[in-house]
């Protein structure tokens, strides 16, 4: 398959090192930077340039953040290419669907979007488990670094860079793996730890309330944001690991699935790559993991060997 890889960020090169690895074919890196250079040697192009390449690429992986970029960027790209995305804003998808598929089917292409470890892997799980037992799964995130939150805080003017660290409620979680049908309260099973350098423009004061009034990210939670020197949020990038698990069950029996990663940018690229194969197999329009057989995942019929 020949690969383009849209936005070359921790996913970006993460998707660029699985796709190498791999011995399949990188066509370009697209990026509205100017300042982007490959770390393995792929070419490099201007994000506007991408419209020229096609028929030369047969998935264009979409590396942007959910909040300012995968709304606008995939269905632009899907005019030209069959993409795949991890967008993960919960409460927009939908309508992220809706869009992605007018497009895809007008253009004859293909979309997969929410890819990822969640929404994706714990997806299908919250799906299956809500099948088998009719209850609701409650998932819990961490304790690890969240790309979606970190770059949400980028985004808020006067906050020079950061990182988020998802944390679970440790009783909570013991409670539902002693009751799978435990009632919990929502807002208190997870911790959000903010860790901001500030630019001088903005008093921090201001700044605050805006990180805990920021809609689908941290309005609603338990917030706590720490001021630090661009230096030690340097060193706190440095710490990609993450996890999470999904909790579901009745009075008789019960599910518990669960995911740990050390780098979770090249978790979720193992994933999108995983899902590329299943691009060549599917009509044009949108997809989710959701909709999409295990068994077109495999490259050959390895998957039969597996039932």
């Amino acid at each position: 398959m020949k690969f383009g890889i849209c936005g070359y960020g921790n996913l970006g090169k993460a998707v660029e090192k699985v796709v190498k690895t791999n011995q399949d074919q990188i066509v370009g890196i697209f990026s509205r930077r100017k300042d982007v250079k490959s770390e393995l040697g792929t070419q490099v192009f201007d994000y506007q340039d991408a419209k020229n390449f096609v028929g030369k690429i047969d998935v264009m992986v979409m590396c942007g953040g959910s909040q300012e970029d995968l709304l606008w960027q995939s269905p632009q790209m899907c005019k030209y290419f069959n993409i795949i995305d991890t967008f993960d804003t919960h409460a927009s998808i939908q309508s992220h669907r809706q869009a992605l598929d007018k497009v895809a089917k007008e253009s004859g292409h293909v979309a997969i979007y929410s890819c990822g470890w969640d929404p994706g892997l714990f997806s299908m799980i919250r799906g299956l488990s809500n099948g088998v037992f009719k209850t609701a799964p409650k998932t819990f995130w961490g304790k690890g670094v969240s790309q979606g939150h970190s770059e949400a805080l980028r985004n808020i003017p006067g906050i020079l860079d950061a990182i988020q660290f998802t944390v679970p409620n440790s009783e909570a979680i013991k409670k539902c793996q002693s009751d799978p049908l435990a009632e919990i309260d929502g807002k208190s099973m997870h911790e959000r730890h903010c860790f901001v350098a500030l630019d001088g423009t903005r008093n921090f004061e201001d700044i605050q309330k805006q990180i805990k009034e920021t809609e689908n990210y941290f309005k609603g939670q338990k917030v706590i944001v720490n001021v630090c020197s661009p230096e030690e949020i340097q060193d706190l990038k440095k710490k990609m690991f993450h996890q999470g698990v999904v909790f579901a069950g009745d009075k008789d029996s019960s599910l518990e699935f669960s995911v740990k990663m050390q780098n979770n940018p090249l978790f979720t690229a193992k994933i999108l790559y995983a899902y590329s194969n299943a691009i060549k197999k599917l009509e044009s329009g949108a997809y989710n993991p959701t909709d999409i057989p295990v068994k077109y995942l495999e490259k050959n019929d390895n998957f039969k060997k597996l039932i």
